[in-house]
Protein backbone atom coordinates (compact mmCIF):
# COMPACT_ATOMS: atom_id res chain seq x y z
CA UNK A 1 0.00 0.00 0.00
CA UNK A 2 1.57 3.23 -0.83
CA UNK A 3 1.17 5.58 2.07
CA UNK A 4 1.34 8.71 0.07
CA UNK A 5 -1.45 7.79 -2.31
CA UNK A 6 -3.67 10.58 -1.00
CA UNK A 7 -0.79 13.36 -1.83
CA UNK A 8 -0.09 11.97 -4.86
CA UNK A 9 -3.71 12.15 -6.32
CA UNK A 10 -3.54 16.20 -5.66
CA UNK A 11 -3.27 17.86 -8.76
CA UNK A 12 -1.11 20.20 -6.92
CA UNK A 13 1.59 17.59 -6.03
CA UNK A 14 0.95 14.13 -8.14
CA UNK A 15 4.07 11.70 -8.24
CA UNK A 16 6.46 14.09 -9.64
CA UNK A 17 5.71 16.13 -6.83
CA UNK A 18 6.11 13.38 -4.02
CA UNK A 19 9.83 12.44 -5.58
CA UNK A 20 10.89 15.88 -4.59
CA UNK A 21 9.46 15.81 -1.64
CA UNK A 22 11.15 12.31 -1.08
CA UNK A 23 14.13 13.65 -2.37
CA UNK A 24 14.46 16.49 -0.16
CA UNK A 25 16.44 17.85 3.00
CA UNK A 26 15.20 20.49 4.86
CA UNK A 27 16.98 22.05 8.30
CA UNK A 28 14.43 23.15 10.68
CA UNK A 29 15.89 25.31 13.50
CA UNK A 30 14.03 25.32 16.73
CA UNK A 31 11.94 22.19 18.42
CA UNK A 32 9.45 23.92 20.32
CA UNK A 33 5.81 24.52 19.82
CA UNK A 34 6.40 25.59 16.03
CA UNK A 35 8.98 23.07 15.39
CA UNK A 36 7.55 20.04 16.88
CA UNK A 37 4.13 20.82 14.79
CA UNK A 38 6.28 21.76 11.53
CA UNK A 39 8.40 18.40 11.45
CA UNK A 40 5.91 16.10 12.36
CA UNK A 41 3.96 17.26 8.94
CA UNK A 42 6.82 17.03 6.71
CA UNK A 43 7.70 13.83 8.45
CA UNK A 44 3.89 12.41 7.69
CA UNK A 45 4.17 14.16 4.19
CA UNK A 46 7.05 11.73 3.61
CA UNK A 47 9.96 14.25 3.45
CA UNK A 48 13.74 13.02 2.83
CA UNK A 49 15.55 13.81 5.46
CA UNK A 50 15.04 16.15 8.58
CA UNK A 51 17.97 18.37 10.41
CA UNK A 52 16.62 19.28 13.89
CA UNK A 53 18.42 22.09 15.76
CA UNK A 54 17.96 22.68 19.45
CA UNK A 55 19.78 22.35 22.53
CA UNK A 56 17.09 23.12 25.06
CA UNK A 57 14.88 20.84 27.48
CA UNK A 58 11.48 19.69 27.50
CA UNK A 59 9.50 21.93 30.12
CA UNK A 60 5.73 21.05 31.41
CA UNK A 61 4.24 24.18 31.26
CA UNK A 62 5.06 24.24 27.41
CA UNK A 63 3.65 21.25 26.42
CA UNK A 64 -0.10 22.16 25.38
CA UNK A 65 1.62 23.57 22.51
CA UNK A 66 4.33 21.45 21.57
CA UNK A 67 2.75 18.32 20.37
CA UNK A 68 5.41 15.66 20.15
CA UNK A 69 6.21 15.81 24.04
CA UNK A 70 4.60 14.02 26.71
CA UNK A 71 5.00 14.42 30.43
CA UNK A 72 6.78 11.51 30.82
CA UNK A 73 9.65 13.40 28.95
CA UNK A 74 9.89 16.51 30.78
CA UNK A 75 13.60 17.28 31.04
CA UNK A 76 14.89 14.99 28.39
CA UNK A 77 16.43 16.88 25.71
CA UNK A 78 13.73 18.37 22.80
CA UNK A 79 16.06 16.87 19.84
CA UNK A 80 16.36 13.30 21.14
CA UNK A 81 12.84 13.22 22.13
CA UNK A 82 11.37 14.82 18.30
CA UNK A 83 13.48 12.10 16.65
CA UNK A 84 12.28 9.36 18.67
CA UNK A 85 8.92 10.07 17.94
CA UNK A 86 9.57 10.55 14.51
CA UNK A 87 11.04 7.74 13.67
CA UNK A 88 8.12 6.05 15.01
CA UNK A 89 5.96 8.12 12.77
CA UNK A 90 7.53 7.14 9.67
CA UNK A 91 11.09 5.31 9.51
CA UNK A 92 10.64 6.64 5.70
CA UNK A 93 12.82 9.83 6.57
CA UNK A 94 16.00 10.39 8.13
CA UNK A 95 15.95 12.36 11.23
CA UNK A 96 19.76 13.75 11.98
CA UNK A 97 20.16 16.10 15.50
CA UNK A 98 22.31 18.64 16.57
CA UNK A 99 21.76 19.51 20.48
CA UNK A 100 22.84 23.17 19.98
CA UNK A 101 22.00 26.30 20.05
CA UNK A 102 22.44 27.73 16.35
CA UNK A 103 25.43 30.30 16.65
CA UNK A 104 27.90 31.90 13.19
CA UNK A 105 30.01 29.36 14.47
CA UNK A 106 27.66 26.09 13.31
CA UNK A 107 25.54 27.33 10.63
CA UNK A 108 27.97 25.01 8.32
CA UNK A 109 25.96 22.20 9.39
CA UNK A 110 23.01 23.79 7.24
CA UNK A 111 24.88 23.68 4.21
CA UNK A 112 23.63 19.96 2.86
CA UNK A 113 19.98 21.13 3.34
CA UNK A 114 17.80 22.72 0.59
CA UNK A 115 15.88 24.95 2.62
CA UNK A 116 16.22 26.18 6.28
CA UNK A 117 12.98 26.61 8.50
CA UNK A 118 13.10 29.15 11.09
CA UNK A 119 11.03 27.72 14.53
CA UNK A 120 13.08 29.76 16.79
CA UNK A 121 11.02 32.07 19.25
CA UNK A 122 13.78 34.71 19.62
CA UNK A 123 15.30 37.71 16.96
CA UNK A 124 19.15 36.84 17.32
CA UNK A 125 18.93 32.96 15.43
CA UNK A 126 16.52 34.69 12.44
CA UNK A 127 19.57 37.34 12.14
CA UNK A 128 22.08 34.05 12.02
CA UNK A 129 19.53 32.47 10.08
CA UNK A 130 19.29 35.36 7.20
CA UNK A 131 22.79 36.37 7.02
CA UNK A 132 24.14 32.74 6.60
CA UNK A 133 21.06 32.19 3.68
CA UNK A 134 22.13 35.77 2.11
CA UNK A 135 25.71 33.90 1.74
CA UNK A 136 24.85 31.04 0.65
CA UNK A 137 22.10 32.55 -1.71
CA UNK A 138 19.16 29.92 -0.15
CA UNK A 139 15.67 30.25 0.56
CA UNK A 140 14.67 30.24 4.29
CA UNK A 141 11.10 30.81 5.91
CA UNK A 142 10.18 32.50 8.66
CA UNK A 143 7.43 32.04 11.51
CA UNK A 144 6.59 32.91 14.40
CA UNK A 145 3.35 32.67 16.88
CA UNK A 146 2.66 34.05 20.56
CA UNK A 147 -0.40 35.37 21.97
CA UNK A 148 -2.96 35.01 19.31
CA UNK A 149 -1.34 35.98 16.46
CA UNK A 150 1.58 34.61 14.20
CA UNK A 151 3.29 35.44 10.74
CA UNK A 152 5.09 33.31 8.20
CA UNK A 153 7.66 34.71 5.26
CA UNK A 154 9.08 33.16 2.49
CA UNK A 155 12.47 34.99 2.22
CA UNK A 156 13.90 34.70 -0.73
CA UNK A 157 15.64 37.74 -0.51
CA UNK A 158 17.43 38.99 2.87
CA UNK A 159 16.36 42.52 2.72
CA UNK A 160 12.65 41.24 2.80
CA UNK A 161 13.52 39.93 6.43
CA UNK A 162 15.28 43.14 7.20
CA UNK A 163 12.53 45.15 6.29
CA UNK A 164 9.71 43.76 8.32
CA UNK A 165 11.91 43.97 11.11
CA UNK A 166 12.03 47.60 10.80
CA UNK A 167 8.69 47.81 11.24
CA UNK A 168 9.33 46.95 14.79
CA UNK A 169 7.58 43.35 13.98
CA UNK A 170 9.56 41.34 16.46
CA UNK A 171 7.12 39.14 18.33
CA UNK A 172 6.77 38.97 22.51
CA UNK A 173 8.04 36.44 24.22
CA UNK A 174 5.65 33.57 25.39
CA UNK A 175 6.89 33.62 29.02
CA UNK A 176 5.57 37.40 28.77
CA UNK A 177 2.00 37.58 27.49
CA UNK A 178 1.20 33.60 26.67
CA UNK A 179 0.26 31.99 23.69
CA UNK A 180 -3.06 29.96 22.68
CA UNK A 181 -2.05 26.56 20.77
CA UNK A 182 -3.86 27.10 17.69
CA UNK A 183 -1.89 29.95 16.77
CA UNK A 184 1.13 27.49 16.82
CA UNK A 185 -0.35 24.66 14.57
CA UNK A 186 -1.90 27.16 11.90
CA UNK A 187 1.53 29.23 11.56
CA UNK A 188 3.35 25.66 11.10
CA UNK A 189 0.64 24.15 9.15
CA UNK A 190 1.03 27.53 6.42
CA UNK A 191 4.75 26.77 6.62
CA UNK A 192 4.57 23.32 5.87
CA UNK A 193 2.54 24.62 2.80
CA UNK A 194 4.68 26.68 1.78
CA UNK A 195 7.73 24.58 1.89
CA UNK A 196 5.99 21.91 -0.22
CA UNK A 197 5.05 24.45 -2.54
CA UNK A 198 8.74 25.50 -3.08
CA UNK A 199 10.22 22.14 -2.87
CA UNK A 200 7.63 20.81 -5.78
CA UNK A 201 8.42 23.76 -7.71
CA UNK A 202 5.00 25.24 -7.95
CA UNK A 203 4.52 29.04 -6.84
CA UNK A 204 4.82 30.14 -3.22
CA UNK A 205 3.55 32.90 -1.07
CA UNK A 206 5.90 36.08 -1.39
CA UNK A 207 3.34 38.13 1.06
CA UNK A 208 4.43 38.43 4.86
CA UNK A 209 1.26 36.64 5.89
CA UNK A 210 -0.13 37.45 9.38
CA UNK A 211 -2.31 35.85 11.01
CA UNK A 212 -5.20 36.56 14.28
CA UNK A 213 -6.69 33.24 14.91
CA UNK A 214 -8.80 34.76 18.02
CA UNK A 215 -10.78 37.15 15.38
CA UNK A 216 -10.65 35.03 12.05
CA UNK A 217 -8.78 36.82 10.45
CA UNK A 218 -5.75 36.64 7.55
CA UNK A 219 -3.60 38.95 5.86
CA UNK A 220 -1.22 39.04 3.58
CA UNK A 221 1.09 42.29 3.05
CA UNK A 222 3.41 42.87 -0.08
CA UNK A 223 6.75 43.50 0.83
CA UNK A 224 9.08 44.80 -2.11
CA UNK A 225 12.60 43.31 -2.83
Amino acid sequence: MNKYIRQEILEEIGIEGQKRIRNAKIAIIGLGALGTVTSELLTRAGIGELLLFDKDIIIIENLHRQVLYKEKHVGKSKVEIAKKELNEINKDTKIKIIKEYLSKSNTKELDDYDLILDCTDNMASRFIINDYCQEKNKTWIHAAATGIKGNILVVDNPDKFKKIIRTGETFDNCNEIGVINTITMIVSATQVTQTIRIITEKKHSKELIRINTWNNEYDSYNIKN
